[in-house]
């Protein structure tokens, strides 16, 4: 609660001064590739939303399009500037030929497991533009991305925090219980995003 407490206070001056515009404007340069506090902008928001300060639905909706859009952009100035980027030293050395390998192996899942890596969800739209994935690919990786990090760190924040004492009595009793249940969510969703690629690549 004090690491919570300390977010809120960093936070909260952001959001009463600017309000979703906040949200929106930093959520959308990280997506271009620039180091903002969206994530911590987003969960300080739904928890002043579980109070009634802020609106969930705008919370969630502000967050989602601005990650997509941002991130579609990132996307956008790798896959036309790469050579531009290239001459500027900024996509060069052999960790961003693994990274660019991987892309074009895992296709969407890197954009989804991406989005939970500090550093990584920053830029990893740039280098799925970079390594030409499909436009088609980038946008439901980005879409079910977005989608999954607003559920995570918007919603499921906003209920916790809304039912606080009722869930940590259920989280002390039921650890194993929890853990399972989320890393089998997850599993299914890299599951479910990989077969679509093999799919997709035994038909070419």
């Amino acid at each position: 609660m004090e690491h919570i407490n300390q977010l809120l206070d960093a936070m909260s001056p952001l959001l009463d001064q600017y309000g979703y515009l906040a949200l929106i404007v930093s959520i959308f340069l990280e997506g271009v590739g620039v180091p903002m506090p969206g994530q911590s902008l987003m969960i300080a928001a739904s928890i002043l939303a579980s109070r009634g300060v802020m609106n969930l639905s705008m919370v969630m909706g502000a967050s989602w399009l601005a990650c997509f859009i941002g991130n579609t952009c990132g996307y956008l100035i790798g896959y036309y500037f790469e050579t531009w980027l290239d001459k500027k030293g900024y996509i060069s050395g052999d960790k961003f030929k693994k990274l660019q390998g991987a892309i074009q192996k895992y296709g969407p899942a890197c954009l989804v497991i991406s989005r939970f890596i500090e550093g990584m969800k920053q830029f990893m739209p740039l280098a799925c533009g970079i390594a030409k994935m499909p436009k088609r690919e980038f946008l439901l990786g980005n879409a079910l991305a977005s989608t999954i990090w607003v559920a995570v760190f918007s919603l499921l924040t906003n209920f916790a925090f809304a039912h606080l004492h009722q869930l940590a009595t259920f989280y002390t009793n039921n650890q194993l219980l929890v853990w399972l249940v989320v890393g089998t969510l997850l599993l299914s969703v890299i599951t479910f995003v990989l077969r679509r690629r093999k799919q997709k690549l035994s038909k070419k």
